[in-house]
C-alpha cells in the first residue's frame, strides 16, 4: 500500500514511518527543506520537500498515494506562536483535506490529540470521545487550533471523505539520543527536593500510539474519533515512582497554583522580548492543577488497542537513560585513543 505521512521527521511521525516500512508499505514523507532528517536517514522512503501550509506541495505529495496519515502539527504551548500555530494546525489540515478529496485518497488518518477532547473539571473523571470541549475561552491555543483542524476534517467527512481521527494522549519513548517526555519523572536524579504540579496526566508509550494509528487505518470507522491513551496518573505519583525506580529517597513538594500563575505573569512578557519560550507559560499554569485523564476503551474495543502499563514504560525510560549516561561517560575511542564524536 502507498502511504503518505506528514510530520514524518518528528517524534511520532518517525516511529510511524519505521512501522509502516516494517509492514511492507511504500512510504512517502512530506517534509520541509529545513527539517532534521536524522530519524529517517536509514529508511527507504520517498521524500517530497514542501510544507503543509503550501497547498501545491501538499498536492504533489498526496498524488499517487492510497492512504494519508496527517501527523504534522505546531506543538508549542505558548501564545507567542498563536498565528503560526493556527496556520499549521488548521490551514495545514485544510490543505491536506483538499488534496485528499482532489486525488480520491482511500482514507485519511488524521492524528489529532486529546487536547481536542477537553479537560475534565472533576478530579478522577475520565473524558471520552463524546466529552464536550470546554477550552474555547482558555489560553490553550494548541488545543483550540487542533480542535479547528478536527472540525475541518469532520466537515469533509459529511461531504463524503473517508477519514478517521485518533487522539493520542501525552506519549513517551526513545527518540534518537533521548527519551522523550520523561524528564520530570527523573528529576530525583538532579535534586533532593522534587517539586511537582498538583494535577495529573494520561501517559502512553509512543510505540503503542503507533500501533493504534496502524490499527485505525484498517479498522477505524469513518468519521469516528479514538482516544489513544495509557495510564492516568497524578504528577506526584509520576515523580515518586521515578525516584523509586532510581532507588533514591527524596522529599516531594507541591507547586501551588498561585506560584505557577505568578511565574506565567512574569515570564511570558519577558519572553516576548527574548523570543524564547518560558518554562512556565499561561498554558502550563492552566494545566498544572488539572487532571487531564482520558478513557481509551473505545480504541481498545474497536481497534484492539493495548497500551502498556506505566511501570513498564518507566522501566524502559530508566534503563535507556542509564545506558545513555554510561555511553556518554565512556565514549568509544579511536585508534589514536581520542573520543569519537557521534
Amino acid at each position: 500500500m502507498k502511504v503518505l505521512v506528514t510530520g514524518a521527521t518528528g517524534f511520532l511521525g518517525s516511529h510511524l514511518c519505521r512501522q509502516l516500512i516494517r509492514d511492507g508499505h511504500e512510504v512517502t514523507v512530506l517534509r520541509r527543506s529545513t527539517s532534521n532528517n536524522n530519524a529517517l536517514s536509514d529508511l527507504n522512503l520517498i521524500h517530497e520537500v514542501g510544507d503543509v501550509t503550501d497547498l501545491e506541495s501538499v498536492k504533489r505529495a498526496v498524488k499517487g498515494n492510497e492512504i494519508v496519515v496527517h501527523t504534522a502539527a505546531h506543538l508549542a504551548h505558548w501564545g507567542f506562536h498563536k498565528e503560526t500555530q493556527f496556520e499549521v494546525n488548521a490551514q495545514g489540515t485544510k490543505n491536506v483535506v483538499e488534496a485528499c478529496r482532489q486525488f480520491g485518497i482511500r482514507r485519511l488518518l488524521h492524528v489529532s490529540s486529546v487536547a481536542t477532547i477537553g479537560i475534565p473539571e472533576r478530579h478522577q473523571q475520565l473524558a471520552r470521545e463524546d466529552f464536550t470541549f470546554n477550552l474555547e475561552n482558555s489560553p490553550l491555543t494548541y488545543h483550540i487550533s487542533k480542535k479547528r483542524a478536527e472540525e475541518i476534517v469532520l466537515a469533509e467527512v459529511d461531504l463524503g471523505l473517508d477519514a478517521v481521527i485518533v487522539n493520542p494522549s501525552s506519549f513517551w519513548g526513545p527518540f534518537e539520543k533521548e527519551y522523550r517526555g520523561a524528564a520530570f519523572a527523573l528529576m530525583a536524579k538532579q535534586m533532593a527536593i522534587v517539586p511537582y504540579f498538583t494535577g495529573g496526566m494520561c501517559v502512553a508509550h509512543v510505540l503503542d500510539v503507533v500501533e493504534g494509528i496502524v490499527a485505525a487505518i484498517e479498522k477505524g470507522k469513518t468519521g469516528q474519533r479514538y482516544i489513544l491513551g495509557g495510564d492516568n496518573l497524578p504528577y506526584r505519583s509520576i515523580v515518586e515512582m521515578g525516584a523509586q525506580k532510581l532507588g533514591l529517597q527524596r522529599k516531594f513538594v507541591p507547586i501551588p497554583n498561585l506560584l505557577t500563575w505568578l511565574a506565567a505573569m512574569t515570564l511570558e512578557p519577558l519572553s516576548r522580548i527574548t523570543k524564547r519560550q518560558p518554562r512556565i507559560t499561561h498554558a502550563v499554569h492552566y494545566c498544572a492543577s488539572r487532571f487531564a485523564y482520558y478513557d481509551s476503551s473505545k480504541a481498545k474495543n474497536e481497534l484492539g488497542y493495548s497500551p502498556r502499563d506505566f511501570n513498564d514504560l518507566l522501566d524502559e525510560c530508566v534503563s535507556f537513560t542509564e545506558l545513555r549516561g554510561k555511553a556518554e561517560s565512556n565514549p568509544p575511542l579511536s585508534r589514536e585513543g581520542k573520543a569519537v564524536q557521534n
